[in-house]
């Protein structure tokens, strides 16, 4: 009799505890499990490197310097006769100050520039013993340089200026050592360029280019002929962005 007893408790707590169990089953909903699956997957953050992650300002002060060979000629234009077509190369130096306004795939920069150039001295074709000096050698232009980069560090640059320049012209006298100087002048003066452009970190950029820079005719007394200056320059130029950064913290 206790037997039956306890093998119809075992019944019972079985029947019991399959009905509980189908409750429970019966209260989880299923479909929130599809809806956890229909959620978007998170694409990983690809790797940037350094470079190419900076958030550049659409506006930037700048300030460069340039050295480099200035190739000048100082000829008398319309008169192939007078003898002045004389040739030097000069070193050359200066200095530019501009701002740099972020475009697609590069830069527009509007600057200032002056530049100082070495002594020219060179002989009268033909004639002995005489020659031409040019000292105090200088122009100044307001440049605009458009910049287009092939990749994030490396581009080429073009673009030009206009301002003015001036010299002081005297001729010399080999035999007697002697040098006639007139007084300093200047003209209207132009300028063309391009070049390569490799961005060396994010404030740091180096330019290679060639510019030719030309002066108008100028006449520095009655007793010379008008004389014109052109140059053609191999430059190097180191353009240093935001230099006051730091002042600023």
């Amino acid at each position: 009799m206790r037997r039956h007893i306890m093998l119809a408790a075992l019944v019972m707590l079985a029947i019991a505890g399959r009905a509980h169990a189908e409750e429970v089953y019966q209260g989880i909903d299923l479909a929130s499990f599809s809806e956890l699956e229909a959620l978007p997957e998170v694409e990983p953050t690809p790797y940037c490197d350094p470079m190419s992650c900076v958030e550049r300002p659409t506006r930037r002060f700048y300030v460069t310097g340039l050295l480099g060979a200035s190739f000048a000629n100082l000829t008398a234009p319309g008169n192939s006769q007078s003898g002045l077509d004389t040739e030097d190369t000069l070193f050359a130096a200066g200095f530019a100050a501009g701002l740099s306004l972020e475009r697609q795939r590069g830069r527009l920069r509007v600057e200032v520039e002056g530049m100082g150039r070495d002594v020219y001295e060179a002989a009268y074709p033909g004639v002995p013993n005489f020659g031409v000096i040019l000292t105090n050698s200088w122009s100044a232009t307001a440049n605009l340089w458009r910049d287009f980069m092939f990749t994030d560090r490396f581009g080429i640059y073009g673009g030009g200026g206009l301002g003015a320049g001036g010299y002081q012209l005297g001729e010399r006298d080999v035999l007697l050592g002697t040098t006639q100087y007139y007084d300093p002048t200047a003209a209207f003066a132009w300028q063309l360029g391009a070049g390569l452009v490799y961005e060396l970190s994010d404030r740091l950029t180096l330019d290679v280019g060639y510019r030719y820079l030309e002066l108008d005719s100028i006449q520095q007394s009655q007793d010379v002929l008008p004389n014109k200056f052109a140059t053609s320059e191999v430059m190097v130029s180191l353009r240093f962005y935001e230099p006051f950064r730091s002042w600023r913290r």
